[in-house]
């Protein structure tokens, strides 16, 4: 089924004026806790999320949600995610470290599922305004202050030395370090320290050209792949080469602007 976005939306514009931008640069340590080390938690995200949920259970009845912060409490939750019904995912602030320290780059991020496939997705930044928003074989766009703008990737070809590369290897085997190195060397630019939400929308604007991840929690990365796929890039795992789908939760993967530098990318890692 196609889900009315412009509500979901609303919904995210809402709960950012009523909860989250309230406690921007304004949060008190008792409103601040750390769930494992370096992996925070604010009563900004709690609250969101606990916002959020019903209003998109009413959107779809019979579908269940997935938020970060109710599966943080209850990690049984993310076994549905390799499930074919209706299925939410609700992350209500990525980039909970930079909000905690008052930069503007965080954002709420929703994505909608069916039959085990992202169908719908948003990717809000309460700071900026700025809203990316997705529809399977429908595109993707940008919504700000000039209006709407599709996102739509050069189909230029940029070489893996020329690659703008944000790797993020916390959580990959230490197997891996050698070609990981190996791709560091052949790539230009490596920018790093950016949540999920900036890395994926970064991409489907051409201000980045690969990211490198493990860990693939669906609250990252279910809204911002779809972002990127509709706006011809791509989300896909090095050794199934398939693209990337919510119930994988992790996984040597590479986001790519294109299927060329993607292949190239491989090639290095390899």
């Amino acid at each position: 089924m196609i889900v009315d976005f412009d509500k979901v939306s609303s919904a995210m514009e809402e709960v950012a004026a009523t909860i989250i931008l309230p406690r921007f640069q304004k949060l008190s340590t008792h409103e601040i806790e750390e769930k494992s080390k370096g992996d925070f938690v604010t009563i900004a995200d709690r609250e969101a999320e606990e916002c959020l949920s019903p209003i998109l259970k009413a959107l779809v009845p019979g579908s269940i949600v997935i938020g970060e912060e109710a599966t943080s409490e209850n990690p049984a939750l993310l076994d549905q995610a390799k499930g074919e019904g209706r299925i939410w995912f609700i992350d209500p602030i990525d980039g909970t470290s930079q909000f905690i320290d008052g930069k503007p780059t965080f954002a709420t991020m929703i994505a909608y599922a069916e039959s085990g496939e992202v169908r719908q997705s948003a990717i809000y930044f309460p700071v900026s305004g700025e809203f990316f928003l997705a529809e399977r074989n429908s595109g993707a766009i940008l919504r700000d202050a000039k209006g709407a703008h599709r996102l739509r990737l050069s189909k230029s070809e940029t070489k893996l030395n020329e690659a703008r590369t944000s790797f993020h290897t916390r959580h990959y085997p230490a197997s891996w370090k050698m070609r990981l190195d190996h791709l560091r060397a052949n790539v230009s630019e490596i920018v790093n320290g950016f949540p999920s939400a900036c890395q994926y929308t970064d991409l489907a604007r051409g201000e980045m050209d690969l990211v490198v991840y493990h860990r693939m929690l669906p609250w990252d990365h279910a809204p911002g792949s779809l972002i990127l796929h509709e706006a011809g890039g791509l989300a896909r795992d090095l050794e199934t080469e398939l693209d990337y789908r919510p119930s994988t939760l992790h996984g040597p993967h590479i986001l790519a602007v294109s299927e060329e530098l993607w292949q190239a990318a491989k090639k290095a890692i390899s």
